[in-house]
């Protein structure tokens, strides 16, 4: 079975030649990338290898210059003619994201919002769900995350834990099948990380597609069905988590993990 096969259907990701530039900048070449239907994979790597920008590509927030990009088996932000691909409108892909959830660093949430606000905002204004129903699912999401009765809470009324838990429950709240996380704890005080990764695990647990750019080795190794190794833009290595952070074949893996395995 080829690999663009193994990877048809909801909660897929599949990429073939991808690249990305910034003006002269190249920051992501030749990317080629086969996430199957609830596999869990854990992107490492340095500052500035391309993880995010990755992470931004398969989310349709940017635009790849060149290859192929299919995120739940559908291309994405293109339709494909007999003879060329076609960018879609900006409510074709707006319909396309909203099967993609997305976790960032810095949270995101609507400040003048409350916790429940937050979580039911994408249902209500992109799907045009009652507003009812849609809070019941954000106290239900809430409570799923270990923030029940924190739903009239705001934003500055909690830690950066418990705004990135909202932030997830924000994100389960349009149903995606794919969800991603560019480095959901580096901006987290130390004793609030353990929180977020307990509800990563539990979702690891559900059987929904992650993709999520880290530097925790530890959540890796325990959690990730394959580790994907970047740097300069490049997939310098991937495969299981005991062979990619227990034995490293390229050298350059070996090097970051001898710094950050410590």
């Amino acid at each position: 079975m080829n690999g663009e096969a193994m990877v048809k259907g909801d909660g897929t990701v599949y990429a073939r030649g991808l690249r990305k530039c910034y003006g002269d900048r190249v920051v992501l070449d030749s990317i080629d990338l086969d996430v199957t239907c609830g596999e869990i994979v854990c992107i490492i790597g340095p500052s500035g290898s391309g993880k995010s920008t990755l992470l931004r590509c398969v989310d349709g927030l940017e635009e790849v210059d060149r290859g192929i990009l299919r995120v739940n088996g559908d291309d994405l932000g293109f339709f494909e003619t007999e003879n060329a691909y076609r960018a879609m409108s900006r409510v074709e892909v707006a319909a396309q994201r909203t099967r993609i959830g997305m976790v960032f660093q810095q949270f995101n949430l609507f400040p003048n919002m409350t916790a429940r606000e937050n979580v039911m905002s994408g249902p209500v204004l992109v799907k045009g769900a009652p507003k009812k129903p849609a809070a019941q699912r954000a106290d239900e999401l809430l409570s799923s995350v270990g923030l029940e009765g924190h739903g009239d809470h705001y934003p500055w009324q909690l830690s950066g834990g418990q705004k990135q838990r909202v932030a997830i429950a924000r994100a389960l709240a349009m149903d995606p099948k794919v969800m991603l996380f560019d480095e959901p704890t580096s901006a987290l005080d130390p004793e609030r990380v353990g929180e977020v990764l307990a509800v990563m695990k539990g979702l690891a647990e559900q059987s929904i597609t992650m993709l999520v750019a880290t530097h925790e080795m530890g959540f890796a190794k325990e959690v990730a069905d394959k580790v994907i190794f970047m740097d300069g833009g490049l997939i310098v290595e991937q495969g299981p988590p005991a062979e990619v952070l227990g034995n490293p074949q390229e050298r350059r893996t070996q090097q970051f993990l001898e710094k950050v395995l410590v």
